[in-house]
């Protein structure tokens, strides 16, 4: 590492932690005042505080998340990332709005105001970052562990798609951050969002492809 890599990389490492922190404040309040909210009645000073707590902690936490990921990249490859998040952004911002419109391919949803200003009034601004973020992650492992283009698509959609399976209970099931129209039986998520989410990722891992990410 050369000597003006020394503070980037510095402050790579302090947004880490200071993601951590964050996150873990975000963990004991829910798990305190949001599963318990009646020690509000104990706690009358943090009223005020609790009623914006799910908005601050869900879009600070994606705030914080793609800031430490660019400064990451940033440190490692310059400004090479950019082109892989217009890309992922694009595609991503245009399934969800086809989706929140049209109920395809993820089944009639949609958003709550707690993530912020929404395009068109249907999906949050920070809807596209949270999809870079873990879909170049995907797109990273999956090209490390696979031989073949579109093997690596399948395995980083399939990747990416796991991350579903823990962010819609938290998101939809135990706070109303997007609300589905028709009830799944998977913590209220319909099935098929699955098969939408591998299909997004792999139009993600394939556009990341061609930019060569």
């Amino acid at each position: 590492m050369h000597e003006s890599g020394r503070p980037l990389r510095r402050l790579d490492t302090w947004g880490l932690i200071v993601l951590g922190l964050f996150t873990a404040a975000a963990v004991a309040g829910f798990a305190s005042f949001g599963r318990h909210p009646e020690l509000l009645a104990r706690f009358p000073s943090s009223r005020g505080f609790y009623a914006t707590a799910f908005e601050v902690f869900a879009q600070g936490h994606i705030v914080i998340a793609f800031a430490v990921l660019a400064m990451s990249l940033s440190v490692r490859v310059g400004a090479r990332w950019i082109p892989a998040l217009l890309v992922a952004g694009t595609l991503s911002l245009g399934m969800e709005l086809l989706g929140t419109a049209t109920g395809f391919p993820f089944s009639a949803y949609r958003y709550t105001e707690l993530l912020g200003i929404r395009v068109a009034g249907l999906v949050p601004v920070l809807i596209p970052f949270s999809w870079f973020m873990m879909a170049f992650p995907s797109y990273v492992l999956a090209r490390r562990m696979t031989g073949g283009r579109v093997a690596g698509w399948a395995l980083g959609a399939l990747l990416l798609t796991t991350w579903d399976l823990t962010l819609d209970p938290a998101m939809s099931d135990l706070s109303p951050y997007w609300v589905w129209e028709t009830a799944g039986i998977y913590y209220g998520m319909p099935l098929v969002n699955l098969a939408g989410w591998f299909g997004t990722g792999v139009l993600i891992m394939a556009g990341l492809d061609a930019v060569k990410a």
